[in-house]
């Protein structure tokens, strides 16, 4: 058997695997610059030699696409934008791929009525685009002109029946299930999310955000059937014990979040921050904390990183509470859309879980806290 090869550091697959290695271990400025070598090495070459090579030609695309992910993941949008229009010139074929992501990207810069405009644009030229009609439903969503989303959602159905593809049909069914979330129409929500799982069964995956949509409703019934359907054994008796708790019985809360506590949250594919938040519910942050950095590692998100600043702050330990939150904060500002604080449901689980008054009040400002007469 042959030994793999490996390339050389300064070689141009060599620095891609540089860059990538220190955009997933967090060092995104050495990656952004080492992404940024790797462009200008292969923008060097003639257009006969990428003629010629069309490895090299593909490289020099993947690299592009990778920096303008991270740019756009580190809030660099103006950065990300100028990198993508590069594409327009070397790879013109897909034009409109291009220019759909630019849009988005100047929305996500603040540009919103130049994104949404350049989208419509790219509609209009070609109205049997599906994925340009859903791409704009979802943007007009997020910057909450909903009726701009429902429309253009609308579009992307009919212009959908011509491809017979069950995953678009899919994706914007499920676009359909956010528009209505968003609105507050929980029963339309409901019924756009049950078409995506007709269309797709993988998108049932997604199943506890209407578990999450009923239960924040108070149609904890409801809830439960949903819940029923969870084939994740973690977030279903989470969420178990979470209707339990709301609905006033303590110790079937508590049993449901120890049968999930038992459980190795690596054994399975997603679900892990139910795992963590079963484990506070229960008093003793220890056991979260003990597996929550290789956790972070693995399965890293908004989430864990909240629930971490919980388990911190449980534990006592301020400091670490604050970095926590403010890293948080600093990703939540590149969000889409951008939020400033975290939500006051994460607000109202750490204050029932610290008992340390003066810890709350020192956190108390990072979250989206409603100040009232009351207190």
């Amino acid at each position: 058997m042959s030994t793999p090869r490996i390339p050389l550091p300064d070689s141009y697959e060599g620095i891609l695997n540089r860059a990538q290695f220190a955009a997933r271990t967090g060092e995104a400025e050495a990656a952004i610059d080492l992404y940024r070598r790797l462009v200008e090495k292969l923008g060097r070459l003639s257009d006969r030699i990428l003629a010629r090579r069309s490895d090299l030609r593909d490289l020099h695309l993947q690299a592009r696409l990778e920096l303008v992910d991270l740019l756009r993941l580190e809030g660099r949008f103006a950065e990300a934008i100028e990198v993508a229009e590069g594409l327009l010139k070397t790879h013109p074929e897909q034009a409109n791929i291009w220019r759909r992501d630019v849009a988005v990207l100047r929305s996500s810069k603040g540009e919103v009525d130049r994104g949404i405009s350049e989208l419509k644009a790219l509609a209009d030229e070609d109205p049997e685009d599906v994925w340009t009609w859903l791409v704009l439903g979802n943007e007009a969503r997020i910057e909450g002109r909903f009726s701009e989303s429902q429309a253009a959602l609308a579009r992307a159905l009919e212009a959908a029946k011509q491809k017979d593809d069950p995953k678009i049909t899919a994706n914007i069914h499920y676009g359909r299930f956010r528009l209505f979330e968003a609105t507050g129409q929980v029963d339309q929500a409901v019924a756009a999310w049950e078409e995506a799982v007709s269309a797709e069964p993988e998108v049932g995956r997604t199943v506890r955000e209407v578990v999450t949509l009923l239960t924040d409703a108070g149609r904890y019934t409801d809830a439960q059937r949903f819940v029923a359907r969870d084939e994740n054994k973690l977030q279903a008796g989470f969420q178990r014990g979470v209707l339990a708790d709301l609905a006033g019985d303590a110790a079937k809360a508590r049993k449901e979040w120890q049968a999930v506590a038992s459980m190795d949250p690596a054994e399975l594919e997603y679900g892990q921050d139910c795992w963590v938040e079963a484990v506070l519910r229960l008093a003793d942050p220890a056991p979260a904390l003990q597996r929550l950095p290789q956790l972070l590692r693995q399965h890293g998100s908004v989430r864990l990183l909240i629930l971490s600043g919980i388990a911190w702050a449980m534990h006592g330990n301020r400091e670490r509470a604050q970095a926590l939150f403010q890293e948080t904060i600093g990703l939540l500002r590149r969000a889409r859309p951008p939020k400033q604080k975290l939500d006051s449901a994460d607000w109202r689980l750490l204050n029932a879980l610290v008992s340390d008054a003066e810890m709350k009040t020192t956190l108390k400002p990072y979250f989206a806290v409603l100040e009232t007469i009351w207190g």
